[in-house]
């Protein structure tokens, strides 16, 4: 199996070389990523859509994340990254129907892990997108849930310990009905500005549409 490289780049983005993966959070390099976030609404009120991350995840395994968030590799541009929507979700989805929401640096630091990123928000507005329509990589994804987008703002901004969520996850036995109050500890432990930050953007996205 190739060993996937990975571009270094300076804190404000100049390229400074190529590393591995490994590589990368060994030596917490600075690195460019793509982060998608998946809105649908439902009786006037936005959804947001989070993955929640299989088991078998070497990194924050059984927490709730971005819809679908990738790497970029060494040998690719950012329009690339809508490569992970499909793996990851199974909706595939063109660069051109995404809605940049700029660049937001994030830092998860834990023992012999630290994670920089220059991350690249985009949103997608899928009107009727149903969580019933995912294809999970199961690798990947263990089931997907919807919050409230409004409730999410608040979580996110420490006006709120706990939303409701509700979707599925994925068993043995086949999907299975997931519904129950997740907070910040449920989420990946990305900097609490990188949440606010997030928030803030899908936020002033929607009251422009």
């Amino acid at each position: 199996m190739a060993i996937e490289k990975i571009a270094c780049v300076t804190e404000q983005g100049a390229l400074s070389g190529v590393a591995t993966r490994e590589e990368v959070h060994r030596q917490g390099l600075w690195h460019e990523t793509f982060h998608c976030w998946i809105i649908s609404h439902e009786l006037g009120r936005p959804l947001l859509h989070l993955q929640l991350r299989s088991q078998d995840k070497a990194d924050f395994p059984g927490l709730f994340d971005i819809t679908a968030a990738g790497h970029i590799a060494a040998h690719e541009s950012m329009k690339d990254g809508v490569r992970e929507i499909e793996e990851e979700l199974g909706l595939a989805l063109s660069f051109e129907q995404l809605t940049p929401l700029g660049v937001v640096h994030d830092e998860i630091s834990l023992p012999g892990f630290t994670d920089r990123e220059r991350a690249f928000l985009h949103l997608y507005e899928g009107m009727h997108i149903d969580l019933a329509d995912y294809r999970l990589q199961p690798e990947e994804v263990a089931g997907m849930v919807a919050v409230e987008f409004q409730a999410f703002f608040e979580l996110c901004m420490r006006q709120t310990e706990t939303i409701d969520a509700r979707g599925f996850i994925e068993t043995q036995e086949g999907r299975q009905p997931f519904q129950q109050k997740i907070g910040l500890p449920d989420l990946v432990p990305h900097q609490l500005s990188y949440w606010q930050q997030v928030a803030i953007r899908i936020r002033r996205k929607l009251m422009d549409s």
